[in-house]
């Protein structure tokens, strides 16, 4: 008989599995043999393409905000392609959405959880098929297979990889304290069965990151993985994306640490909590003019309650660039979690140096001690932040080159190749 951990994956105390599969059935559907090839030629250039987002094209988060540039970039090279939307409504996440009939020809919206196929049959009355339908976040891709009759080619990007993820936080677990739960094991079986069953159902998964890439490759050798990097958007950078532009001196600034992030995700207040417990009060001992800004998107409130000296809470902004400028450098908290890392590249453009854990820049061209600082202890991480403090000259050299290194890796043009040969354009 075999055995059924949905009871134990959907408890009380661990809800991994919102769908209510069993392991055994994602193991069976693994199984089968009614899965997409994993490579299939265009047959011409696409003509056709549809989008499946849980997250509509926004610029008021990074997944958002990474689709929208990028459909933006192949709308500019491709004026008379159809790209048709079809997204979960988050009003609350998503902001604004003015603008996207310039990107899109036809946009169709149902609410969370209300993605079909039908649905979306229902509203668009397509009955050809798409040359090309591109599934973005896990929500969507799960709706792969249902699609099959309007697709001829089908891409899944998990803009963070689960499987990843939950592998990193099991691994650093086992490394900390030598034991494994049930709860732990099953966890990741089920985690990383849910993420290669999508992958199963699409030609191409084209991640965010070379990280989650590279993991993914080798958790399903026999299918086809890709990955684009973020690019910097022009419509927050435009300024600072001009090969002219001149950041702010250092010597015009104060001593000002900044940490730009969506604080609806557990990484980073889980991140935050980390530096300002056991960082920043080192920081401010050795520089007691110092000040960190903290901005973005989310509720802070309890953070901001504890009272912490030399914390300014800004919360959201139309635009980053003008606290980013205000920083002689910029915080990477990530302790756990996969996806791309895309605020090092921000504070590069904008000619602020990083310091980071060395999981927040894994998968990035940055190299330690050349145009970006990694630290990983509280001690190490307390340490750099006051080197950058208090040498401007070595905060100059490092936010250079990590300036050069984002303009010369980080802009959607580097990836139009890539892109044109994922969407064949």
């Amino acid at each position: 008989m075999k055995p059924n951990f949905q009871n134990y994956v959907d408890g009380d105390l661990f809800r991994i599995n919102p769908n209510g599969r069993r392991l055994v059935e994602l193991m069976d559907e693994l199984r089968s043999s009614n899965v997409r090839p994993t490579e299939s030629a265009y047959a011409g250039k696409s003509k056709k393409i549809l989008l499946v987002t849980h997250y509509a094209p926004s610029f008021a988060h990074a997944g958002g905000l990474r689709i929208r540039d990028m459909y933006a970039e192949i709308r500019k090279a491709n004026p008379d392609l159809q790209i048709d939307l079809y997204s979960a409504s988050h009003p609350k996440v998503d902001g604004d959405l003015s603008g996207l009939s310039e990107i899109f020809s036809n946009q169709y919206f149902d609410e969370p959880g209300q993605l079909t196929f039908d649905s979306f049959q229902l509203q668009s009355g397509e009955r050809t098929p798409y040359d090309v339908v591109d599934f973005q976040f896990h929500e969507a891709g799960r709706l792969a297979k249902s699609f099959a009759p309007l697709t001829k080619r089908s891409l899944f990007t998990p803009m963070e990889s689960l499987a990843r993820s939950y592998f990193e936080l099991t691994a650093a677990k086992l490394a900390r304290e030598n034991f494994l739960s049930l709860h732990d094991v099953f966890g990741l079986i089920q985690t990383c069965l849910d993420e290669l069953k999508i992958t199963r159902n699409v030609d191409t998964t084209v991640c965010v990151s070379d990280a989650d890439a590279g993991f993914l490759r080798r958790l399903a050798p026999w299918r086809k993985i890709e990955f684009v990097s973020t690019g910097l958007s022009p419509y927050e950078f435009d300024t600072q994306l001009e090969p002219d532009f001149v950041p702010v001196p250092l010597e015009q600034k104060k001593n000002r640490l900044v940490f730009a992030a969506y604080f609806g995700s557990d990484t980073n207040v889980v991140g935050l909590r980390w530096y300002l417990s056991q960082v920043h009060p080192k920081v401010l001992e050795a520089c007691p003019d110092y000040k960190l800004i903290v901005v973005g998107r989310g509720d802070l409130s309890a953070i901001q309650a504890e009272g912490h000296k030399g914390v300014n809470f800004v919360g959201e902004v139309p635009l980053l660039s003008p606290i980013l400028e205000q920083a002689k450098a910029g915080l990477v908290l990530a302790l756990h979690g996969g996806g791309f890392r895309g605020k090092i590249n921000q504070y590069a453009v904008c000619g602020l140096p990083s310091i980071s854990t060395a999981l927040g820049a894994t998968g990035l061209c940055y190299i330690d001690g050349q145009d970006i600082v990694i630290a990983d202890t509280p001690a190490e991480f307390a340490g750099a932040c006051v080197r950058i403090l208090s040498d401007d000259v070595e905060a100059a050299r490092l936010a250079e080159t990590a300036r050069k290194t984002a303009l010369d890796n980080y802009h959607w043009q580097a990836s139009k190749d890539k892109i044109a040969a994922l969407y064949g354009l």
